[in-house]
Parts: C-alpha cells; sequence; structure tokens
C-alpha cells in the first residue's frame, strides 16, 4: 500500500513501513520527475530506450525505516 503526501511517499508492507521523499516539483533540472535523459540506444524494433541520471533533487533511498513486528495473540479459552 503507498500514501502520497506531496513529494513524500510512505510504502507499507506487512513488515515494515518505509518513507521516502520523492523529486523536487519545482527543479529547474528535472521538471519535477525525478531523472535526465542523458543518451540511449535503439533496441528492437527500432525503439528508442533512454539511459535516465538521477537528478541531484531526489535519492530514491529510504530516509525511513520503521520495522514491524507480530503481535503476540492471547487464545481466549472459551
Amino acid at each position: 500500500m503507498n500514501i502520497r503526501f506531496g513529494s513524500w511517499w510512505i510504502e507499507i508492507y506487512q513488515r515494515a513501513i518505509q518513507i521516502i521523499r520523492g523529486p523536487h516539483p519545482e527543479c529547474p533540472t528535472c521538471a519535477g520527475h525525478g531523472g535526465i535523459e542523458v543518451g540511449g540506444e535503439y533496441v528492437l524494433d527500432h525503439q528508442w530506450s533512454p539511459d535516465i541520471e538521477l537528478c541531484d533533487c531526489w535519492d530514491p533511498s529510504p530516509i525511513l525505516r520503521i520495522p514491524l513486528w507480530f503481535r503476540r495473540t492471547e487464545r481466549v479459552p472459551f
């Protein structure tokens, strides 16, 4: 499950919650996309496959990772 607040992403997994900051929406270099096309090549059926380099305004690694543990459940005798 992913939740987005502006340029912040919260990813919820079964065992952890990750908080990631996305690219800056007003970046003049990448226009808020997070990457810059630096070249590429033609591949199958002459389709262009661009090489993308990350912009300085974005680091895709998680800023915060919160591990979640299993909750112990008590069995009720009835």
